[in-house]
C-alpha cells in the first residue's frame, strides 16, 4: 500500500497532539510526500496507526498520524475509504494487561550467508555512526557489478526499482521470524514483490545506483560500485550484520 501526505503534518509515536510530544517523539511530513506501508489501523483521537516499509521515517516503523492528513492507496493505487472509527484510548507507556507479558523479540533461527564476496569499503562504511548519522549496514565494495544472492530465506516485501534517492534501487526480504535483510544501490533487481526467496538465490546485481545516477568502480572517492547491506530485527531496529552473519572471510574489513 501507499500513503500520500495531503496536508503538511507530523508523524507521532502516540496518537496525541504533536505539542504534547518531545522533539525525538515526532517528525514532520511534507505535503505530497509518499511512503510505502504494510498495514494501517484506526487509533484514538482520529489517528491512524501506520506500519511503514523501509526506508522508514526516522528509522522507526510505527507512527501515528491524523487520518484526514493522509490518503491511502491499495496495491492497485485505488484510494482507500477512510471513514473514521471511534477507538478507545490506548494504554499509557509502560502499562500492560494483567496476566500478559510483553512479547519478546524473536531471534534468527535459520541460517545466514553473505550476499556476495567483496571487501568492506573502509572502516567508516561499517555498521555504526559515521558522518554524523547511523550507517545502518555494511557497504560491500568491489571493482565489478557482481551478482547478489539472498542472505537468508524469506519473502520479498519491498522493491524500489528506480535509481533516485539516496538508496537507489533496493529491495527488502522478510524472514518467517520477522527479521529483515535489505539491499541498496543495486544495478538491477531479479525478483518480484511477494516472491518467496531461498537463501543463496540470485536476487540482483550490485551497482552504485542512488541520487539519480550509477556508481563507478572503487577509486578511493566518488560514488562507487557497492552493496549497502542491512539486517533489521522484528521491531525494525538495525543490527550489525557482522553480529548475525558468519565470520567466514567473505567480507573482510578494509582498513
Amino acid at each position: 500500500m501507499r500513503l500520500k501526505i495531503i496536508v503538511n503534518t507530523v508523524f507521532k509515536d502516540r496518537p496525541v497532539s504533536a505539542s504534547e510530544l518531545a522533539y525525538e517523539k515526532k517528525t514532520s511530513a511534507s505535503l505530497g510526500t509518499e511512503f510505502e506501508i504494510s498495514t494501517y489501523a484506526w487509533a484514538p483521537n482520529k489517528h491512524l496507526k501506520i506500519s511503514f516499509i523501509a526506508p522508514l521515517p526516522r528509522d522507526q516503523k510505527i507512527w501515528y498520524v491524523f487520518f484526514d492528513h493522509v490518503q491511502l492507496f491499495d496495491r492497485n493505487l485505488v484510494p482507500i475509504d477512510l471513514t473514521p472509527i471511534e477507538v478507545p484510548p490506548e494504554p499509557g507507556p509502560g502499562s500492560a494487561t494483567v496476566g500478559e507479558s510483553p512479547p519478546k523479540p524473536k531471534i534468527p533461527s535459520s541460517k545466514w550467508r553473505w550476499p556476495l564476496t567483496g571487501t568492506s569499503m573502509n572502516a567508516k562504511t561499517e555498521f555504526g555512526y559515521a558522518r554524523g548519522r547511523l550507517h545502518a549496514g555494511v557497504d560491500i565494495g568491489g571493482y565489478t557489478a557482481d551478482e547478489c544472492y539472498a542472505a537468508s530465506d524469506g519473502q520479498v516485501t519491498y522493491i524500489k526499482g528506480d535509481r533516485g534517492g539516496a538508496e537507489g534501487r533496493m529491495l527488502e526480504i522478510t524472514r518467517p521470524d520477522g527479521w529483515k535483510h535489505l539491499y541498496l544501490h543495486l544495478r538491477s533487481i531479479q525478483v518480484e514483490l511477494n516472491q518467496a526467496i531461498a537463501m543463496g538465490e540470485l536476487i540482483g546485481i550490485r551497482g552504485g545506483s542512488g541520487f539519480g545516477s550509477e556508481g563507478l568502480e572503487i577509486d578511493g572517492g566518488g560514488y562507487s560500485i557497492h552493496l549497502h547491506f542491512e539486517v533489521r530485527d522484528p521491531a525494525g531496529k538495525p543490527v550489525n550484520p557482522r553480529n548475525i552473519l558468519p565470520a567466514d572471510g567473505s567480507v573482510p574489513i578494509l582498513e
